[in-house]
């Protein structure tokens, strides 16, 4: 029986500094290639605005769109939101969560301008209210989204679900990252954006399987380059499944 992979870190969008980007299309052709069954997708940071919002708006729909028809290939959608965009963001983010039916929000603070720790983003999270939301936060070494920084965050707002996007590009962010899932349980981390089994079997080593899950940062990183060090990973059956699937099932049905 072929193993069930789930990828809870892709985006659809392009990056206009790098031109890296995919549709839809190109990213379902990739998932197949690489056995990816399902897919978390999401807005990709950096995109567009030289309309402003309606920018932010249009690749909302698009999410959105995916989502609605094929559910059965994109089981979670999560939009993007400009935190310079103030207010006007924040209702964006009720449109999304409310309207489209997205199940959370997409931030990359280098991208986007602005600290975790920051008043402006965190009225943006303030917008979603009391709702239940899977927030994807790109992790960076520095004090701008470094995990500490990032596990503040989880603590000011425990209803909310957080993925830590590749804590994974120094010694001290990976320590970070495993103290703080460790000791928060509404964050989580994923392996996206590195090949080295070593990663693996770190996390899981130091923040226990259950909170790790496999994720590529399609189309930026090479999804079956990901897949293969997890693989190569010196960890059990069980918690390879996990990774792969298991966890993202979970959030998959909290999130239905």
């Amino acid at each position: 029986m072929p193993r069930q992979i789930i990828d809870t870190h892709s985006h659809i969008g392009t990056t206009i500094t790098s031109g890296v980007g995919q549709d839809v299309d190109t990213w379902l052709r990739t998932m197949d290639a690489a056995g990816i069954a399902e897919a978390f997708i999401s807005v990709a940071a950096g995109g567009l605005q030289a309309e402003g919002l309606a920018d932010t708006r249009r690749q909302n729909d698009i999410v959105a769109q995916a989502v609605r028809s094929r559910p059965d290939r994109f089981p979670i959608g999560l939009a993007g939101i400009e935190v310079r965009h103030g207010e006007a963001g924040h209702a964006e983010v009720r449109r999304a969560v409310h309207d489209l039916g997205l199940k959370g929000l997409v931030f990359h603070a280098t991208f986007e301008g602005f600290s975790v720790d920051s008043p402006a983003f965190h009225a943006v999270l303030g917008a979603l209210g009391n709702q239940s939301a899977l927030i994807l936060l790109h992790s960076t070494p520095d004090g701008r989204a470094n995990p500490h920084a990032i596990s503040k965050v989880a603590e000011r707002f425990p209803h909310l679900t957080f993925l830590l996007g590749h804590p994974v590009f120094t010694e001290d962010q990976r320590a970070q990252a495993a103290n703080a899932v460790k000791t928060h349980a509404n964050l989580h981390l994923d392996l996206a954006y590195q090949d080295d089994p070593k990663t693996t079997e770190f996390f899981v080593r130091e923040a226990g399987a259950d909170r790790v899950f496999y994720g590529s940062d399609a189309p930026y990183f090479e999804p079956a380059k990901v897949i293969a060090s997890i693989e190569a990973a010196n960890i059990s059956d069980a918690d390879r499944e996990r990774i792969f699937s298991g966890n993202a099932r979970r959030l998959i049905a909290a999130f239905r």
